[in-house]
């Protein structure tokens, strides 16, 4: 039986300039074998080597790392090089994080990890016993972490990130029995990447979980536990209208949800904040030029105190009321 083909990452693939680069230096080293360092480093001018001798200089006491990149893309250059030749991120942050003869000493890992052949004037900063020791390092960090794995494997992904999600508007709309209170009107909205945010009624909920086994992976968990408890309490209120809350219903939902509501103003404000607290009637006497006008102020429990106009009150027992975002 075949044996499967261990995963591997495609190399980034080379510039022209990096291939004649390489290929140079495999040339000179089936030629010349020990002797191509020494073929390699007579090929090179005294003023191209002193030239990127000075670049690499500037790049080690460069504190700015904007300018540091600067000067080391010019070093590449000088060598017909580029960035794509050194594939990955992370050895930048490693080579920026210090600076000095450490710095060259971190560039020179680069070269030494990627395969490039080391230029002659960084060569002196190579200390490969210290390559030696991180590439141990690393591999013994990959086995401890594949020991990990496999006693303890991690939790599967799914392979799509959750694409829809739902949100509950509520509206506070007048009582037509008009008592001056308010019914909470309760407007489902679910938002798909492709169709937008898009307005649905319990019914419509309810078929959601009809097809749970296709529509439950689309939506987060949290999200999906909220469409189920809405269905399982207002099932039988299904329909193509708007569910309204008021008294004992308002407060087995704010109850249930706890402080944050689920319940926003709007699709992308901020959820209501129910937090158990009591308000207080009280009442103020307001003087006036003729005579006195005995009015109400709402108590708050932080102890302020707001005009009763200013507050909305819903239907129904126990009362509630909103005020702001509580």
């Amino acid at each position: 039986m075949p044996r499967g083909k261990k995963g591997t990452r495609k190399p980034a693939p080379k510039s022209g300039a990096a291939m004649k680069y390489d290929a140079n230096a495999s040339a000179l080293d089936d030629a010349y074998g020990m002797l191509a360092e020494l073929r390699r480093e007579l090929s090179d001018s005294r003023e191209d080597k002193n030239e990127r001798g000075d670049l690499l200089q500037m790049f080690a006491s460069c504190k700015d790392s904007q300018r540091a990149w600067i000067l080391l893309e010019d070093y590449f250059n000088k060598l017909k090089l580029s960035r794509k030749d050194f594939p990955g991120d992370d050895w930048w942050e490693d080579v920026a994080a210090v600076t000095g003869k450490k710095r060259l000493e971190a560039l020179s890992v680069v070269f030494l990890r990627t395969g490039r052949q080391m230029p002659a004037e960084l060569s002196e900063h190579a200390n490969l016993k210290r390559f030696k020791e991180l590439e141990k390092s690393e591999r013994e960090r990959a086995i401890y972490k594949d020991l990990e794995n496999w006693m303890f494997p991690p939790a599967p992904n799914h392979l799509d990130a959750p694409r829809a999600s739902i949100r509950a508007i509520a509206t506070p709309v007048v009582d037509k029995s008009n008592s001056g209170l308010h019914l909470l009107k309760i407007e489902f909205v679910i938002r798909r990447p492709r169709t937008g945010d898009r307005k649905k009624s319990l019914a419509n909920l309810v078929d959601l979980t009809v097809r749970a086994a296709h529509e439950k992976e689309l939506f987060p968990p949290e999200d999906w536990e909220f469409i189920e408890w809405i269905t399982e309490q207002y099932a039988e209120e299904a329909g193509e209208g708007d569910l309204f809350l008021s008294g004992e219903k308002l407060l087995q939902w704010l109850a249930h949800w706890g402080p944050e509501s689920r319940l926003q103003s709007d699709i992308n404000q901020p959820q209501y904040h129910f937090l158990g607290q009591l308000a207080e009637l009280n009442p103020h006497l307001r003087t006036g030029k003729s005579k006195s006008n005995p009015t109400y102020q709402l108590l708050l429990p932080d102890g302020s105190k707001i005009p009763v106009r200013d507050a909305v009150f819903f239907t129904g027992r126990p009362t509630h009321i909103l005020w702001k975002n509580t």
